[in-house]
């Protein structure tokens, strides 16, 4: 049943998300809604991201900015 894979709204942006993902990891899904918005003039729901970036085996995770510590141990 529904819609079959490959056939939604973002199937022709693949490419375009895979390549801002690679760019910068740490982009919001409102991000990367915009930056699509923006660049193809297609709006979708920021879930709908989400989604196909699971699918396309990204994580949510972001990269951790910690400060030079001062009390580094050597």
């Amino acid at each position: 049943m529904g819609r079959p894979s490959g056939t939604g709204k973002l199937a022709a942006h693949v490419d375009f998300f895979q390549e801002l993902v690679m760019q910068n990891p740490d982009n919001t899904l409102f991000e990367l809604r915009d930056a699509l918005a923006d660049a193809e003039g297609v709006v979708v729901h920021h879930s709908a991201i989400a989604g196909l970036l699971k699918r396309l085996g990204f994580t949510h995770k972001k990269s951790r900015w910690l400060p030079p510590n001062a009390c580094a141990r050597r």
